[in-house]
């Protein structure tokens, strides 16, 4: 059977056989090559993206059951997605994206609503939960701790926007009074921080299970129009997210 490939001068013809076999496999070495070299470099500079998912828990004025600071909130959900280049294998640069609901306590909210006023004899309440989203970008960091356990790190700023519950009322009055009214949604926006940390572990080199704690705190401001004109009402957003999620290695 003739080849194009030529025997080496210093090949037996049994040898040059083993020699012809190899050559057809040679593009699948390089790449295999190719993908142990890009593996390391990942491993000594490892730029990601992550999906996460979890519990966002409420703190602070954000949880208080009254009708002056408090939001009445409760412990919701988020999910999230973010993405970081390392300049240096323990430092890099990244960004986040987030989306996260806090059901509102009807239950406390509507006995409040009956105190403060004398001619409200009982109400129900349905309300839709408090939306936040954030978009922020800065600075990550990552620790080797031990075996396939690393320690990470971020802080980072940028926008985190909210918007207050749609609200429809049902109010008994001792006398005459509206069969019901509602409070529609109002949004508003701030230049925000964030601030996390976690644990990584890797399954492989290409990608891990990812544990995270992270923290948001604002004021927001929400305009509401009334029978006398538009007001603002200021309430503090701060809340945890507690995460488990997925990074992919690049």
């Amino acid at each position: 059977m003739k080849t194009n490939l030529r025997w080496p001068y210093f090949l037996s013809k049994r040898d040059s056989v083993f020699y012809i076999k190899i050559a057809k496999f040679r593009p699948i070495l390089l790449g295999s090559l190719l993908l142990i070299t890009g593996i390391n470099y990942a491993q000594k500079k490892p730029s990601f993206i992550a999906i996460r998912g979890g519990a966002s828990i409420p703190f602070g004025q954000y949880t208080y059951k009254n009708l002056e600071s408090g939001s009445f909130t409760l412990t919701g959900f988020n999910i999230s997605a973010e993405g970081a280049w390392f300049f240096k294998p323990k430092f890099g640069i990244g960004a986040s994206a987030g989306l996260n609901f806090h059901p509102v306590d009807v239950g406390p909210l509507g006995w409040e609503k009956v105190l403060a006023d004398p001619f409200l004899e009982d109400v129900y309440i349905r309300s839709d939960p408090y939306v936040i989203m954030t978009a922020m970008a800065g600075f990550y960091t990552q620790l080797p701790i031990k075996g396939k356990f690393h320690f990470t790190g971020k802080i980072l700023g940028g926008l985190l926007w909210g918007q207050s519950p749609y609200q429809l009322y049902k109010p008994q009055y001792y006398m005459t009074g509206p069969s019901y009214y509602e409070i529609t949604s109002a949004t508003d926006w701030k230049f925000s921080w964030q601030a996390g940390a976690g644990l990584r572990y890797d399954i492989s080199p290409c990608f891990g299970l990812v544990f995270d704690a992270e923290t948001f705190y604002d004021e927001l401001g929400f305009t509401f129009t009334s029978s006398t004109g538009p007001y603002t009402d200021k309430r503090i957003i701060s809340f945890v997210n507690t995460t488990l999620g997925v990074r992919f290695n690049l």
